[in-house]
């Protein structure tokens, strides 16, 4: 029983494999024609063979019924010759049958000279036979040397699809029931063609890329002709391999059906590295792009990208957005006497406070030119924003920066601020002009001081003080 079980595995093997070699050959550029090694029974002719001769399956059953139509005795010799020498002894025949000038009688009465030759695939038991057409070159001595180039080239390329492509070529149905694969296998994978259909391909790939395989061959099997993705590998090392894959899909020749997919899958293991390193300095170099040179926290140009998708957000919120702008108290003041270079530390240690405030990661600090900073507090009422702004203006003044250009003796801060409603039409512009109305407010007020501005009344509205420090 199990020997019988083996037997019909390695018949079906042959069969599929033959059905993946024809898939491939099915678009050459020339007349081909398959024949069953066992009772020459012809199964399969290409479009070109059509469009050469006329013929399709059905039209002759064996190799001899074909050899038959040629009209010259000669002719016909040779190719039983060619070919019998094959069925008569099989085991000591040339996988090669060499190119011969043959004279063929197609479906029509006309006559065509071709270049005939044909390979010997006993492992599938198929025998393949090729047509080159060189009916209009025949005068043409350079011509009909092209065309034997071509038939040579033709099976040099047939060859190089079974077993020299540098691309691992796989060939399966959607069940798995028929699968091919070529020789390239070994060099992305480290297993032989055998050990790598004994398995799924659930089996050979990364778990966490399996679902996306599945969709992609799920999209194939619904009518989607090709696709490109990428993925995981199993090595025979015991590792992984990025691979990139180019499904194609392919119908039966017999039930005209899409039966699977042609899989064209390269090592890309190199590449990935490479795009990794790449990602990681692009990142680097955004990172760089979006920070503020001086003080290190972010720079104008990465809060307005913030705010602008706080915006987008708040309008579908149901918490309410506030804005935070910081003014260094009697800064130019500050340079006069101490110098730009003990300026630009100050500004530093302010930077750093105002990022230590912030406990979320939503929340943003940022400069916002010179000696003004700004701060976006997402999903914060004004309640909330009023409770930031005096736990900076108690750190900046626990700086205890010496300034004996301030009536405070030290470095204190003006704050200004605005809280959007949720749901509400959102104006970048407005939210800054109130926060901007409110630190003026603090700075008429006599500074070291916040102020809250209302941002649902009239413009005209006063801003109100909620508050002074120091």
């Amino acid at each position: 029983m199990v020997t019988h079980e083996v037997s019909n595995r390695t018949e079906q093997d042959a069969i599929s494999t033959a059905r993946s070699v024809e898939i491939a050959v099915g678009a050459m550029p020339v007349g081909i024609s398959w024949a069953d090694i066992s009772d020459q029974k012809i199964v399969f002719m290409n479009r070109k063979f059509t469009e050469i001769f006329g013929y399709v399956v059905g039209d002759f059953e064996t190799i001899t019924d074909w050899i038959a139509h040629y009209p010259f005795e000669e002719d016909r010799v040779r190719a039983t010759e060619r070919w019998g020498a094959y069925f008569a002894a099989p085991d000591r025949f040339e996988f090669a049958i060499e190119p011969m000038e043959l004279r063929v009688r197609c479906k029509d009465g006309t006559v065509m000279t071709v270049l005939h030759g044909g390979i010997v695939l006993p492992e599938i038991g198929r025998g393949l036979a090729y047509f080159v057409d060189i009916t209009d070159r025949k005068r043409d001595e350079l011509l009909l040397r092209a065309a034997e180039r071509q038939a040579r080239e033709t099976q040099a390329m047939l060859l190089l699809v079974l077993d020299h492509s540098p691309e691992m070529i796989v060939l399966s149905s959607f069940d798995e029931s028929r699968r091919f694969v070529s020789a390239a296998v070994m060099q992305i994978t480290g297993l032989t063609p055998q050990e790598y259909l004994s398995v799924k391909w659930e089996e050979r790939t990364h778990p966490d890329d399996r679902e996306r395989i599945a969709s992609v061959i799920g999209m194939i099997q619904g009518g989607k002709p090709s696709h490109v993705f990428r993925y995981r590998t199993t090595h025979k090392d015991g590792g992984y391999r990025w691979v990139e894959a180019a499904l194609i899909s392919y119908t039966d020749p017999l039930s005209k059906q899409v039966a699977g997919y042609v899989a064209t899958v390269r090592d890309i293991s190199e590449q990935m590295e490479q795009e990794k390193i790449s990602a990681a300095v692009q990142l680097q170099l955004m990172e760089a792009a979006s920070l503020d040179e001086l003080t290190g926290i972010a720079n104008r140009r990465a809060f307005n990208q913030t705010l602008q998708k706080e915006s987008v957000r708040q309008t579908r919120s149901v918490r309410e957005l506030s804005l935070l702008l910081i003014d260094v108290d009697y800064f130019k003041q500050y340079n006069d006497l101490y110098g730009h270079l003990q300026g630009d530390e100050c500004l530093k240690r302010i930077a750093q406070t105002l990022r230590q405030s912030l406990l979320r990661e939503a929340d943003l600090a940022a400069r916002f030119g010179g000696e003004e900073f700004v701060i976006i507090l997402p999903m914060t009422e004004g309640d909330g924003a009023a409770m930031v702004a005096h736990k900076i203006l108690q750190a900046i003044s626990a700086l205890t920066i010496p300034h004996k250009g301030s009536p405070y003796g030290i470095i204190t801060v003006s704050i200004g601020g605005a809280t959007c409603p949720p749901g509400a039409p959102f104006d970048k512009s407005t939210l800054l002009e109130r926060s901007d109305q409110a630190l003026y407010a603090a700075k008429n007020g006599g500074r070291n001081a916040f102020v809250a501005s209302s941002f649902g009344a009239a413009t005209n509205e006063a801003p109100h003080e909620d508050g002074l420090l120091g």
